[in-house]
């Protein structure tokens, strides 16, 4: 999918920067049953043998989606509530590869929140490509309170 029919399908660009930005173009929509994550699958991202993407950028592209995940529910206020958390750090990670995503492919995730705590989130999701499953995921993310964000 190129940028212009992505932005008619309702998808905007996240605003990355440093390491995030060197994925390449990443992509969220908002809806009624929540966010989605989208990443297009260029070159840059393929494992250097296989044409296929790398397992690193997949993780990456993981940690970003239920990240956003997280960063959804805290706007809503839904199930978390406390503004005071807008910054959150992922304190665990875990993907398991069960399909290659091949570069060309728009991979899609759709981040969802099992638990909430005062202090921690518990994600999960599963990542797509071209209609089938590539990977699950499972993440913890920690939040930090705006005088814990630089501790």
């Amino acid at each position: 999918m190129d940028s212009e029919a992505l932005e008619r399908d309702g998808w905007r660009p996240l605003p990355v920067v440093r390491y995030s930005a060197a994925l390449g173009p990443t992509w969220m929509r908002e809806g009624m049953d929540g966010v989605e994550v989208g990443l297009q699958a260029e070159e840059h991202l393929a494992n250097d043998n296989l044409g296929i993407v790398h397992g690193g950028a997949m993780m990456t592209f993981a940690d970003m989606a239920l990240g956003c995940g997280v960063g959804h529910a805290l706007r809503k206020g839904e199930p978390l509530g406390d503004p005071a958390h807008s910054r959150f750090v992922t304190a665990q990670l875990q993907v398991h590869f069960v399909s290659a995503a091949q570069v060309g492919e728009f991979i899609l995730c759709r981040p969802e929140v099992v638990r909430a705590t005062s202090s921690m989130v518990f994600m999960r999701g599963l990542i797509e490509a071209a209609g089938r499953t590539v990977a699950s995921v499972d993440g913890i993310f920690k939040l930090l309170g705006t005088s814990k964000a630089r501790a």
